[in-house]
């Protein structure tokens, strides 16, 4: 494969995503003030052009996602169910069952990722406590549909965005639609500070809830504040293709496939992580461009191809490719695209391998035939700042010779 020994004498291997944290955001992160929260929560509100009480943060995204879910089961009581699709990040059914929730799946289209929209007006009832919307690797996917459903029951539409920050929908950025939207700020999200979550509402009447549910939430330590600047400067390293390289060779890629690592400790954001992100967000869409530029240009290697598709997007999204997704035919072709990218120092991906209901219900026997062909199909290939233009013509020519 072209330049693939130029890669493996560099000691080089691109990771699936990265964000470029400098050191002047590191630097601003150790000097964090007390205010930097509201701050931050400001910028991002204003960013979605909101005002600062329809905007909160948390430690994590799971963290936004439990005292999301505790706040809504507490306040809609006989709700228990909490539909989500049959493929997505564990996260979403792991923090359900921590609050005793019941998660139900529906099966998606693996060509766009949308619901199955007859089995989702199936399911949805008077049970239905809340709709997970996800938009997947900063695709945006069309809302109406499911809004039409979801105002019917009472139940809550919340648009997980956590890999899609800085995406819109016809102009409008993604996570407005809903009566709630998530965004992470986890490592390889589009804006990271190493950890964290927000969640937004584009609904006035679901401020006030908001404002109740995180008046509970636990603030951050000094302590935690310190962890989590070590933490970011510990992913930066890792995240740079000589550390990913290094990663690679002990296995730490796979940590986050570990159930172990699915843990999330209940508390506000830290300062410092406020800090780093509010120096970053103003550069927002300008990495998100660059990401859509690379992207772009990768997924035409394989406009002719009878072995690989793109998702199809439709014309009034606007994504922003934290990740760029590929089917391959078969499982075993995509293993062998994995493989030979893999040898050319491409850090692909997989994602999660198996669908929700594999990992969290494998006693059942109903089968949900689109997640389970795209569990086994899917390849991501990386679009960050780290890829190069070497990197972007190595992908091409292995893509239009599969």
């Amino acid at each position: 494969v072209k330049g693939m020994s130029k890669s493996k004498q560099r000691l080089r291997h691109l990771p699936p995503s990265a964000v470029p944290v400098t050191m002047a955001d590191l630097q601003a992160g150790l000097g964090a003030s007390p205010q930097a929260n509201v701050d931050f929560r400001s910028a991002v509100a204003a960013y979605h052009d909101l005002p600062p009480q329809a905007c909160y943060l948390a430690s994590s995204g799971r963290t936004v996602l439990y005292t999301l879910l505790k706040g809504l089961a507490a306040e809609r009581e006989g709700r228990r169910q909490v539909i989500m699709p049959a493929y997505t990040c564990p996260v979403l059914p792991k923090v359900a069952l921590d609050l005793n929730l019941e998660p139900v799946y529906v099966d998606i289209w693996p060509e766009t990722t949308r619901y199955k929209q007859d089995q989702l007006s199936a399911l949805i009832g008077e049970q239905t406590l809340a709709i997970f919307l996800v938009h997947p690797f900063g695709i945006p996917l069309p809302v109406d549909d499911v809004i039409e459903a979801v105002r019917r029951t009472g139940a809550a539409l919340i648009e997980d965005a956590a890999q899609a920050m800085g995406a819109r929908w016809a102009e409008r950025p993604v996570g407005l639609a809903g009566d709630f939207g998530l965004f992470s700020l986890g490592p390889g999200k589009p804006l990271s500070t190493g950890g964290g979550g927000i969640v937004i509402t584009g609904q006035e009447q679901n401020r006030a809830a908001l404002a109740r549910w995180w008046a509970e939430l636990p603030p951050s330590s000094g302590f935690s504040s310190t962890q989590a600047w070590m933490r970011q400067a510990a992913f930066q390293l890792a995240f740079h293709p000589r550390g990913w390289w290094a990663a690679t060779r002990v296995g730490l890629q796979r940590m986050g496939n570990q159930e172990a690592s699915w843990g999330y400790t209940v508390r506000d954001l830290s300062s410092s992580q406020a800090e780093i992100g509010r120096a970053l967000l103003p550069r927002l869409d300008e990495i998100n461009g660059r990401r859509k530029e690379t992207a772009t240009r990768v997924a035409r290697a394989v406009n002719n191809s009878t072995s690989l598709q793109t998702l199809v997007v439709e014309q009034e999204a606007q994504p922003i490719y934290l990740r760029l997704p590929l089917l391959a035919e078969s499982e075993s072709r995509r293993e062998q695209l994995f493989e030979q990218m893999w040898a050319a120092g491409i850090g692909a991906g997989r994602m999660y391998e198996k669908t929700l209901p594999e990992i969290f219900s494998p006693e059942s026997q109903t089968y949900y035939p689109g997640a389970t062909d795209f569990a086994q199909r899917l390849l991501t290939l990386p679009t960050h700042y780290h890829v190069s233009e070497d990197d972007i013509e190595r992908m091409e020519t292995i893509l239009a010779d599969f």
